[in-house]
């Protein structure tokens, strides 16, 4: 199985990131969790604007187009980018996966807040474990 993504809004344009896309899709991966820059004072990329929604979103379309039966995983940022409408619109948008709780080095949020969520858009909820 091939799991790859990457960060969005490091600074690269629309077509940077549907050439991306577009490039995984040729490694015809099982899944690609898609993370959005959340800019770390005192890190390289810092000084950064956070990645406006509307973009995120054309991303995840974008991203679903080039890979239309690979899973497509919310994961890191997407809380600070997009927030609970633009969760619930990338969800009904093409993502049909998301990574709960904390992440490697950046605090999620809890995993009952997503639950909801999915309840609340009437999406079937799977777990890949016990953990939940």
């Amino acid at each position: 199985e091939v799991c790859c993504g990457g960060i969005l809004g490091m600074g690269e344009s629309l077509e940077q990131r549907a050439e991306f896309a577009a490039n995984l899709a040729e490694l015809e991966p099982d899944e690609v969790p898609l993370n959005f820059l959340n800019p770390r004072p005192g890190t390289p990329f810092g000084d950064l604007e956070v990645l406006p929604a509307s973009e995120a979103l054309k991303s995840v379309a974008a991203f679903r187009l080039a890979l239309p039966r690979t899973i497509l995983r919310f994961a890191g940022g997407r809380e600070i980018t997009l927030g609970d409408l633009g969760a619930k619109q990338g969800i009904l948008g093409g993502i049909n996966a998301v990574i709960v709780g904390n992440y490697l080095t950046t605090l999620g949020r809890p995993a009952e807040q997503d639950l909801d969520l999915l309840v609340d858009l009437q999406m079937p909820i799977k777990a890949l474990n016990d953990t939940l």
